[in-house]
């Protein structure tokens, strides 16, 4: 893909991003600022690869671009201009180590673990704090084993301390149970 006509649409939506209020003019402090207002997230293969703890991080900021390219990306020229422009707000980023032939689908993948940690996108906050991989346990804990009723499926039950209303030893056994 050709750099200009991708450089010329993530400006344009850079400019959007930093007019001023209707009415309103920026002062020279307040204008240094709204750089901070976005990031620039551009999915290829790359050695940076995010996580759910980056996901944190890019829930925190006020306007995201995604720039997705196709088969082999766009022109180099394109990320040379936003390094050098706006160094702490482009990151290229992969989600692991594949190739696929439409970026909108890693794209699609890093939105909606972004997205989810908005705070009034999923109403009960222990959902959003409780989570596979989340900050309160070091990125490091991974999901239990879930169950719903029947309370017996095939030969298989629920066990017994799921059911027992103990919720210290309900809690001990999803840590222990942690994959």
């Amino acid at each position: 893909m050709l750099a200009q006509p991708m450089i010329d649409a993530v400006n344009s939506v850079i400019s959007k991003i930093q007019e001023p209020p209707i009415g309103g003019e920026v002062s020279k402090a307040e204008g240094l600022k709204t750089e901070k207002k976005f990031q620039i997230i551009f999915p290829t293969p790359s050695k940076d690869i995010r996580n759910q703890e980056s996901a944190h991080s890019f829930s925190k900021a006020e306007n995201l671009i995604f720039v997705c390219g196709r088969y082999e990306g766009i022109d180099h020229r394109f990320v040379q201009y936003f390094q050098e422009k706006y160094p702490k707000n482009f990151h290229q980023v992969s989600i692991w180590k594949f190739i696929t032939l439409w970026w909108e689908m890693p794209t699609m993948t890093m939105v909606e673990s972004i997205v989810r940690l908005i705070p009034w996108v999923i109403k009960e906050e222990s959902s959003r704090q409780e989570e596979s991989y989340s900050p309160s346990k070091n990125m490091e804990n991974i999901e239990y084993p879930q169950y719903t009723r029947p309370q017996e499926v095939e030969w298989y039950s629920v066990p017994e301390v799921l059911l027992s209303w103990d919720h210290k030893k309900i809690e001990e056994r999803k840590n222990e149970n942690s994959s």
